[in-house]
């Protein structure tokens, strides 16, 4: 076939499809792999031979896209997202608005983002993304405590940026301050409430977010020098079975106020207390680590910490993007938060 012919194959039957090194290849009698090397100045391609091939590409009206770019510069131009899919719907909100960080600012430096799932005992999807070579660099989104994550991508030699703390302490991190929102929201309910009548549930600790927000809580003691109860905290809440018999052992201690490690420790905390008549604050304070639209509708209003999610996810696809480039940047960041003091906490 006839490079005229093949012209007028595609205007006719391929009019809405991208045209492929295939046409490219089959228009000038050279194979894929010729085309490949013209285009990207790499291997051995005589000048005569990438002259007809850079001439062919105009007559086409070829546009060089982003497969043609990775071939030139040995890039997919994809940034594997490693999302957790043990997790559950309630914690889709703030993945979702990560996510929509990650991918707008992708988009900007023509870049996309693509969903690599796992779990804390199944990395199989982040393994053959690895392998195959299918994304230049990847973002943890919710590293945990064994670093089995970091540690496949650092033996594999791809750069990676973790959304929240990692227990690679050579990782390149983006997270919101967690340890210092908990310490001040801690203090300021150490003002009004003795030590020993506050209580705390949160989640698994083998999530590095809730090791850095039990810091926080446990360095708002320590600035006063005083110390919670040890029969007010409960830590590695991560069922409802769990959280039935934390929040009941919990309130038989006749706790002053409840801290919650997130948003929906808080929301089953909440349904506990309506369910039994305690009023909030008038029979006890309620407030939580970590804010969402979920504790919006909540009358009274929860005294929380708000952190923002998206740019969360903005500020860290700039980063693992800026570590591909030239100018690779190493340095952790850490964004700030807000304390919203509610009148769950007020004082009757």
């Amino acid at each position: 076939m006839t490079k005229d012919q093949v012209l007028q194959s595609m205007d006719t039957e391929m009019k809405n499809k991208k045209t492929q090194l295939e046409d490219i290849a089959e228009a000038l009698g050279l194979s894929k792999s010729t085309v490949s090397r013209a285009i990207s100045g790499k291997g051995r391609v005589s000048a005569e031979t990438r002259e007809r091939v850079m001439r062919c590409i105009e007559e086409m009206h070829y546009t060089p896209n982003m497969i043609a770019k990775s071939l030139s510069e040995s890039k997919t131009y994809n940034i594997g997202v490693v999302i957790p899919m043990d997790s559950s719907e309630t914690e889709a909100p703030f993945f979702q608005t990560c996510l929509m960080g990650i991918s707008k600012e992708c988009a900007i430096r023509d870049y996309d983002a693509i969903i690599v799932g796992t779990d804390k005992n199944d990395l199989s999807q982040l393994k053959r993304v690895v392998g195959n070579r299918k994304a230049d660099g990847f973002i943890i989104m919710r590293p945990v405590a064994n670093g089995e994550m970091e540690k496949l991508l650092r033996e594999s030699g791809l750069p990676f940026v973790t959304v929240g703390q990692s227990v690679d302490s050579s990782a390149v991190t983006v997270d919101s301050n967690h340890k210092d929102g908990c310490r001040e929201l801690t203090s300021y309910l150490l003002m009004s409430s003795p030590a020993d009548k506050i209580g705390l549930i949160i989640g698994s600790m083998e999530h590095t977010v809730n090791k850095s927000r039990f810091a926080g809580f446990m360095k708002a003691f320590e600035a006063v020098h005083r110390a919670p109860s040890q029969q007010m905290i409960f830590t590695g809440i991560d069922s409802d079975l769990q959280f039935s018999k934390a929040a009941a052992a919990l309130l038989k201690n006749e706790p002053d106020c409840i801290i919650c490690g997130d948003d929906v420790l808080c929301i089953k905390l909440l349904n506990i207390l309506n369910e039994m008549g305690r009023r909030i604050p008038d029979d006890i304070r309620v407030a939580s680590f970590y804010n969402s639209s979920l504790l919006d509708v909540y009358q009274p209003p929860i005294t929380s910490l708000i952190y923002d999610s998206e740019e969360l996810g903005s500020v860290a696809a700039a980063k693992i993007i800026e570590m591909l480039g030239s100018s690779s940047s190493n340095e952790s960041a850490l964004l700030s938060y807000e304390m919203l003091v509610r009148r769950s906490t007020q004082q009757v």
